[in-house]
């Protein structure tokens, strides 16, 4: 994920809102805020989710469907 640096302004209520969440979190202001973004831009249907596991996605082989029960027999 490449990251592009911005700046903007915000209230004091966001940034104290946004700071007590990175606390309570234990993350950056920045992470909170790229989440944030990030669930709004989806919403908005500008972007869609981003799935940390898709490029994982048909590079294995074997059956691509498995009964589990059949470990148990």
């Amino acid at each position: 994920m490449g990251l592009v640096r911005k700046q903007f302004y915000i209230t004091s209520a966001q940034a104290s809102a946004i700071k007590l969440l990175a606390r309570e979190q234990k993350t950056s202001e920045s992470a909170i805020l790229r989440k944030a973004l990030e669930q709004f831009l989806v919403r908005e249907g500008i972007m869609e989710i981003q799935d940390p596991f898709a490029e994982l996605i048909g590079i294995f082989e074997g059956p691509s469907q498995v009964n589990h029960d059949d470990v148990y027999d």
